[in-house]
């Protein structure tokens, strides 16, 4: 464990790398190409003062460092560290970069004095930063600029960034979790459940490639405004992925970026981009897009088989109000009028300050998603965490991967049936939700936020809330969670009398989204109160 404001052990920093890299090593041996191998290995195998120091490199930004800047307790030889790590084809000297990724390495003064000794002009040390890059880039070569950083301080690379990057992909299953995770964690600023690990992420090589590919072509659908012209090969690209449903839902979200990137530039493509994904909201993009387009017979086609065998309720409700307005579940509205509203306060604070004021509410809170959420992940631990196959693939994670699939219940029938049978009996249900909360209070759970329940005191919940609406609530929403995590009302309101009410605020000229909308059907069907406060100025 690492105390805040205590320097790390010696040692910490190295045992996280030879715990990561040793993991991948013994899991991924078969399908690590000998480069990457070599590379663990040489890592492993290297001095305590090599492997600090390159540890410590791993945590910096990089992958090029100005060895001037390095200084480290830990590493008692810095130059020896340095010539083990180069020896072992770890770190590289005065890397090829290209020239501006040096320029950075220096300060704006550092740099005003390099080229002001390089070029004999005087004046450059009152110039911006970004404007002495721009100068030089266009007036010297990259290895008349690497030699100019250089001659002011040498210059180490780790060589082949891509090994390390793969080794933190293989251990945390994502490219998001980095060093980090380990820091928070032993800080104790975040607890993270344990579950057993299935099978590895990745079975052989072909698997991790195609990964490795549908992660590089997903952040290139990001870069379309500044590089328009990778949508055609990107497009043909992505429609030729398939894999399983983890890859398929990842393939289908970048296609969804792209075809909305080219629905101006080329709307047929991006017709048959949406063609081509099935799932929510394609079809509703391409009727929205062929109806702009004034191809309303096709428009028609389509919203008829989307209205014959709808992919989810979002879309079912889209196919009702398409083109009629005013159609589908109007809920409860209470209308106010307010003479003015406060700029410098959140409108949800202001309305429920009326509320308290002058609808008797004796408690109210401002929740928005959270506090259904909390209560379905803590009523439903025991199936989020449940060892599934390919749900948990490191243990720093605070939800499975297919948290938010279509299918998460459906591979999880059996245990969601069982589970289900034991908290069949209201007091059984409230046992289990109190045994929940002492026993994993403040553990990472995706869907709790356990700083409400610090606001919303439990037993203040089971007064007023009853359990029966705890269950309806709970198990319509971690059976619909790729589609409902959001949109849910802002305010949950006590009444003196052991009421409580959910409320959506809505200010002038404000409307319901399509899912707050489906939302409050889900309410009126089970049985759940709530309504929209809409927030009228008087004239």
């Amino acid at each position: 464990m690492l105390t805040p404001s205590v320097p790390a052990p010696e040692d910490y920093y190295q045992n996280n790398c030879c715990r990561l890299f040793e993991f991948v090593l013994h899991a991924y041996e078969d399908i690590l190409s000998a480069r990457e191998s070599e590379a663990l290995t040489h890592y492993l195998q290297a001095s305590s003062d090599a492997q600090r120091l390159f540890a410590r490199l791993l945590t910096r930004k990089g992958p090029v460092f100005r060895i001037d800047l390095l200084a480290y307790r830990e590493v008692a030889d810095l130059n020896a560290a340095l010539d083990e790590l180069t020896k072992r084809k770890l770190l590289t000297r005065q890397p090829a970069h290209a020239g501006e990724g040096y320029l950075n390495l220096l300060r704006k003064d550092e740099l005003a004095a390099c080229l002001t000794q390089r070029s004999g002009i005087e004046g450059l040390n009152r110039w911006r930063k970004s404007e002495l890059v721009t100068w030089a880039l266009s007036r010297y070569s990259d290895p008349v600029l690497r030699q100019l950083v250089v001659d002011f301080s040498p210059i180490v690379a780790i060589q082949d960034p891509f090994v390390w990057q793969l080794a933190r992909l293989l251990f945390f299953g994502e490219a998001q979790s980095d060093w980090t995770t380990f820091i928070l964690s032993d800080l104790g600023l975040v607890q993270y459940e344990t579950v057993e690990r299935g099978s590895r992420q990745f079975s052989n090589r072909d698997e991790l490639e195609l990964d490795l590919a549908l992660r590089a072509l997903s952040a290139m659908t990001y870069q379309l405004d500044d590089h328009p012209g990778l949508a055609t090969p990107l497009s043909v690209r992505l429609l030729n992925i398939a894999g399983d449903r983890f890859t398929m839902r990842r393939r289908d979200k970048a296609l969804l970026r792209l075809a909305h990137h080219l629905e101006k530039t080329q709307p047929q493509r991006a017709c048959l981009i949406y063609e081509n994904v099935s799932r929510h909201p394609a079809r509703e993009k391409n009727i929205r897009l062929l109806h702009r387009q004034g191809m309303e017979n096709e428009a028609k086609a389509l919203l008829q088989s989307a209205q014959a065998s709808p992919y989810s309720e979002e879309e079912q409700q889209f196919c009702e109000r398409f083109g009629q307005r005013n159609k589908g579940f109007q809920p409860q509205t209470l209308q106010v009028v307010f003479n003015q509203l406060d700029t410098e306060q959140k409108i949800e604070e202001q309305a429920l300050a009326f509320l308290t004021s002058d609808h008797g509410i004796s408690f109210g809170i401002h929740v928005e998603n959270g506090f259904v959420r909390t209560l379905t992940g803590i009523v439903y631990w025991p199936i989020i965490f449940a060892p599934v196959q390919g749900a948990y693939t490191h243990p720093y994670q605070s939800r499975p991967n297919d948290l938010n699939m279509e299918d998460f219940i459906s591979v999880r029938a059996d245990l969601v049936a069982d589970f289900e049978a034991t908290i069949n009996s209201d007091e059984a249900l409230r046992q289990h939700i109190r045994q929940i909360v002492e026993t994993k209070y403040l553990v990472a759970n995706r869907l709790v936020s356990w700083s409400l329940l610090e606001h919303v005191p439990l037993e203040r919940i089971f007064d007023h809330i009853p359990i029966s609406h705890i269950r309806r609530l709970t198990s319509f929403l971690i059976r619909h969670l790729y589609q409902y995590r959001t949109g849910l009302p802002d305010l949950l309101v006590f009444y003196p009398d052991g009421r409580y009410e959910f409320i959506e605020v809505k200010g002038p000229n404000d409307q319901l989204q399509p899912v707050q909308r489906l939302w409050f059907k889900q309410f009126d069907t089970l049985e759940i109160p709530a309504r929209v406060m809409k927030i009228k100025l008087s004239r």
